[in-house]
């Protein structure tokens, strides 16, 4: 190797328990660990390929781990695959002397990815030395150097003798799984994803899948909401819903909704530490009060009673009229001693903080440390179309937009005037969106122009999601799949049709409940649907019976369609791709 050859080193970031990645992408810099410890073997050993490291070198950021589940082929017994997950991308400016620091300029926006079979644990991996494995390294440093995610050569490597006990899928099956892995790489650049295609293509299970492989399969990460003309803003974001106290009296209380809360969850796990036990101490005070035969007494001349609603009111010997200290207000308090609002119950709720302090527990409060997490969060909206967006998302048609997320998006929302803070609502960047539609609903036509700007719009495509047929029916796949192109390769021959109009795998799914009756699946579930098509056309009849012939065609008489995956979006769609 000459010495101007750039060469590319694949580094750890973590120091035993600690992981210090944002750490070294703020400082602008990398670091090899024992610090207290040179005389460690592995680190002598790590050293000699720390000198190697030279200024206009690469150094990618990764973590070594192994996965049974979520992966894109199917393996042959239960055993565990190695996975590397590169998560920055670093040019070398200079090599400190210490033997620990180097001096990187970090790349901005740099899509993190798993690369999977040849990996390395070391905490410098540098593969090219691994001379034997020349063609195995190109392809990693072409997948990890790449600005878009490209798709890893599964072939390659479950045909290597090294990788032979994992078991490669179908053809077709192995193009829906490059699909999902590239369906999320998109997500993660563009944040908020519509899903389109035509009925039964599988878009909400895609959606899903799509959910699970960017969560790391954790289903308490993914939200899911089905949209439908009575949905509107309380139901999403937050508003007034109706309760009863225990007298069976009605009152309205403002409550968050689904996708406030999902949200709240996002922001929560970016935060780590801190020390708050404020709903444990206020839950036994309250508790105490309740038991108490005697009156419990804030002041020489006021007492506490329990309300209804687990608030505090505070009640006077005098028998002037009560006020109610709430929880709220005091948790408040609790975080800062100095906050403004309401300052007439600021004495009453000291009061009450000493008494949790000195009499339940209460511990000083420690603000949680907010961090970079790893944990993506992904909404689903099925139907996205049906609801009335405007309606439903109001302000936040400005936080949604990808280059508003963050508390740079925050927004006071339509009830901020019941808010007894002045926090204002925003949607962290850890959330994703992915909505659904069917392109041929009528309300498609009407879909807000303004959040159309703010998505990305994918087409699925019948013959994209074919794979599901090989899951479902297995043997029986293979005539479902030549009638279904048949079908729609008639669809599209009408003169009032077209490939919005494709009839969907899913709806091939129906011939396990039908014995795999044909006649059954075409009278029951296809036949209605085109004659919903076709209804009011020229000549409805004659078509419907060539739909019929090219349905029960078992050979691919009709020309086989392409493989569609067309990405519709807004002017910056092809920065992109």
């Amino acid at each position: 190797m000459t010495s101007e050859q750039i060469n590319y080193f694949f580094v750890g970031t973590r120091f035993g328990d600690d992981d210090y990645f944002e750490y070294f992408r703020k400082e602008g810099k990398w670091e090899l660990g024992w610090h207290n410890n040179e005389e460690n073997k592995q680190y002598q050993k790590m050293l000699k390929l720390f000198h190697k490291i030279k200024p206009g070198d690469v150094l990618f950021a990764k973590s070594t781990y192994v996965k049974k589940k979520n992966l894109p082929f199917v393996k042959k017994d239960d055993s565990k695959v190695s996975v590397m997950k590169i998560r920055g991308m670093a040019t070398v400016k200079e090599v400190l002397d210490d033997g620990h620091t180097i001096i990187v300029d970090w790349k901005k926006e740099y899509i993190e990815r798993e690369w999977f079979f040849f990996t390395g644990q070391e905490t410098i991996w540098f593969p090219s030395d691994i001379k034997y494995r020349t063609k195995e390294t190109n392809q990693l440093i072409k997948f990890a150097a790449n600005d878009e995610i490209i798709i890893q050569d599964y072939d390659y490597f479950l045909n290597h003798p090294n990788w032979k006990k994992y078991k490669k899928l179908e053809s077709e099956t192995m193009l829906r799984n490059d699909f999902l892995f590239n369906y999320s790489g998109i997500l993660r650049k563009s944040k908020n994803l519509i899903l389109r295609g035509a009925p039964g293509t599988g878009k909400t299970y895609l959606a899903k899948e799509i959910a699970m492989e960017l969560t790391g399969g954790n289903e308490e990460q993914i939200g899911f909401v089905q949209f439908h003309p009575s949905y509107d803003y309380t139901d999403f974001v937050e508003g007034l819903r109706p309760n009863s106290n225990e007298d069976g009296s009605i009152f309205f209380k403002l409550k968050e909704g689904i996708f406030k809360k999902f949200c709240q969850n996002a922001i929560d796990a970016k935060k780590i530490g801190g020390q708050d036990n404020f709903d444990e101490a206020w839950n036994l005070y309250l508790e105490y009060v309740n038991n108490r035969d005697e009156k419990e007494y804030l002041t020489e001349f006021s007492y506490l009673t329990v309300n209804s609603r687990n608030n505090f009111n505070i009640n006077y010997e005098t028998k002037s009229q009560g006020t109610v200290l709430t929880k709220s207000y005091v948790y408040e308090l609790y975080k800062d001693e100095n906050y403004l609002k309401q300052p007439y119950y600021r004495n009453q709720g000291k009061k009450v903080l000493d008494t949790l302090k000195k009499r339940f527990g209460l511990k000083d409060y420690i603000s949680p440390t907010e961090i970079k997490t790893d944990k993506n969060f992904v909404f689903i909206i099925d139907e996205i179309n049906r609801g009335e967006i405007s309606k439903i998302f109001g302000e936040l048609f400005f936080s949604i937009d990808p280059g508003y997320r963050g508390e740079k998006g925050s927004v006071s929302t339509q009830y901020a005037n019941l808010h007894e803070t002045d926090e204002k609502f925003y949607i962290p960047e850890n959330v994703y969106i992915i909505g659904t539609m069917n392109d041929i609903d009528r309300s498609v036509d009407t879909f807000d122009f303004a959040m159309r700007r703010r998505f990305r719009f994918v087409e699925v495509t019948a013959e994209s999601q074919l794979g599901m047929l090989d899951a479902a029916l297995g043997d029986k796949a293979e005539e479902a799949k030549k009638r279904l192109r048949n079908l729609n390769a008639a669809i599209e021959n009408v003169q009032e049709l077209n490939s919005y109009y494709h009839i969907g795998p899913s709806y091939f799914l129906k011939l396990q409940d039908v014995d795999f009756d044909y006649e059954l699946l075409w009278s029951d579930y296809l036949k209605p649907l085109l004659e919903d098509y076709l209804r009011g056309s020229y000549e409805e009849a004659e078509t419907l019976g060539t739909l019929k012939k090219a349905f029960d065609l078992t050979k691919n008489e009709q020309k086989d369609q392409a493989v569609a995956a067309d990405h519709e979006g807004d002017e910056d769609d092809d920065a992109d791709n």
